[in-house]
């Protein structure tokens, strides 16, 4: 990254923030986050024993109300690699996340990435799009445009939750939620992502930043480093 390139990341401002729905954060979390290279100003906060979505919504209220640049969340089981932050401001992008391994096996014993390509074909019987686990990129490098993805290690652009907040009270939505007058249960990732999409920002994956995924008992990450 050239001079230029390092004077533009330096001048924006990251409100981090991290849920911790037990209120404990496991000992190589808190290390990841101190061995995290931050290139520009941060600040950070937390809250603690609050349902997820209720969390990530006050995140983006206090990033819009704080006029961050950027919003930039990480889940207390996903212990992050140092170069995080800095590779996903380099990358640009509106939103770009990790690509981060689910918690629990599938049935057939794998770990399944928390990103998906959005299907043409719709629930049935109704007209709300279906999602599917990406088992394959649609293209090649390391940044991959995707319709949806978990948001365990993200940074968003403020500029994206300021249109979502004209619209939405509540940015991240989880349960029981009316889209298109039916109802549908949908995590409050995805249907974070849907409403981007739908408000004309694009969703990045960057599968250089490999993040840890605690599991029971297990230790889980996407490729091999």
């Amino acid at each position: 990254m050239g001079n230029f390139g390092q004077n533009v990341i330096s001048r924006n401002k990251v409100l981090m923030c991290m849920p911790c729905v037990s209120g404990l954060v496991p000992t190589p979390v808190v290390q990841s986050l101190l061995q995290l290279h931050k290139p520009c100003d941060c600040a950070f906060l937390t809250i603690d024993r609050q349902r997820i979505d209720k969390c990530r919504s006050y995140f983006a209220q206090q990033s819009i109300q704080g006029e961050f640049d950027y919003l930039f969340m990480i889940d207390d089981d996903n212990p992050i690699p140092p170069d995080t932050l800095v590779r996903f401001l380099e990358d640009d992008k509106d939103v770009v996340i990790a690509p981060i391994l689910t918690r629990n096996p599938n049935a057939e014993g794998k770990h399944d990435m928390c990103a998906y390509y959005r299907t043409d074909n719709p629930i049935p019987n109704t007209d709300l799009p279906y999602y599917n686990f990406i088992t394959k990129f649609r293209d090649d490098g390391y940044l991959h445009k995707i319709d949806a993805g978990g948001t365990g290690c993200i940074l968003i652009k403020v500029e994206v939750l300021r249109k979502l907040a004209i619209k939405y009270q509540y940015i991240f939505e989880f349960g029981d939620i009316m889209v298109n007058g039916q109802r549908r249960t949908m995590s409050e990732d995805v249907e974070f992502c849907e409403r981007a999409i739908t408000a004309g920002f694009e969703i990045w994956l960057d599968d250089r930043v490999r993040p840890l995924h605690f599991g029971r008992p297990t230790v889980v990450q996407y490729g091999n480093l």
